[in-house]
């Protein structure tokens, strides 16, 4: 019984750390967000993360879904690019360590509003990786959408915090309740294999026993 109680408590133990060392890169919201609210026909600029590399592919994306992207290679000298039928307009930078772009949406209208991103995929030199911006750019138009106030973005790592702590608490409470448990079978074991002991019998009384039953030298 003591050795099972022994496993309860260091998988208790364990649990705690498994859970502190997880890497929180898994989370996709993000803390930072700028609010731009512009009159119809204005124009907003979504920036992109820097890159050293010489080839890469820039995505822009509206409320999580990818409504533009542009391959650039680092020989190639377009730095400004406006796709045909499109109020995207591309604006690249270079120099000579990094790369950079930004998407210049132009002529919004009310369905233009959402939140905007840009991220960047390394596709040489390998290996392949995909980068973020620091920044979503949410963005209203004048009027109605403009009184609307948006829910800011959830903190995933506070909700981290708060699963760690509960987690480390429970191990603790588990831990402790296994202990106190443990020692009273340890108690309990002691007081049975104590009962279950015969006592011996004193010295006098065997030696009146001797006394009274003599055995006989001759018969």
């Amino acid at each position: 019984m003591s050795a099972c109680w022994m496993f309860v408590i260091l998988m208790g133990c364990r649990l705690g750390p498994s859970h502190s060392t997880q890497p929180q890169s898994t989370c996709v919201c993000h803390d930072q967000l700028k609010t731009f609210c512009v009159p119809p026909g204005d124009n907003v600029t979504v920036s992109c993360p820097k890159l050293d590399a010489n080839h890469v592919i820039f995505k822009l994306l509206q409320d999580e879904e990818m409504i533009f992207n542009h391959s650039y290679i680092r020989d190639k000298k377009a730095l400004n690019y406006k796709p045909p039928h499109s109020r995207v307009v591309v604006e690249l930078h270079e120099d000579k360590e990094n790369i950079s772009a930004s998407f210049r949406l132009t002529g919004l209208n009310a369905s233009s509003h959402g939140i905007y991103r840009c991220e960047g995929t390394v596709i040489f030199p390998p290996p392949l990786r995909t980068v973020s911006s620091d920044w979503r750019i949410l963005v209203l138009l004048e009027g109605h959408q403009c009184r609307i106030h948006a829910k800011p973005p959830e903190n995933c790592g506070f909700h981290w915090i708060w699963i760690i702590a509960l987690v480390s608490i429970y191990s603790i409470i588990a831990t402790i309740i296994a202990i106190v448990i443990w020692v009273k079978l340890r108690r309990t074991d002691s007081q049975s294999d104590y009962m279950n002991t015969k006592p011996q019998a004193p010295r006098e009384r065997r030696k009146k026993r001797g006394v009274q039953n003599p055995i006989p030298r001759h018969f």
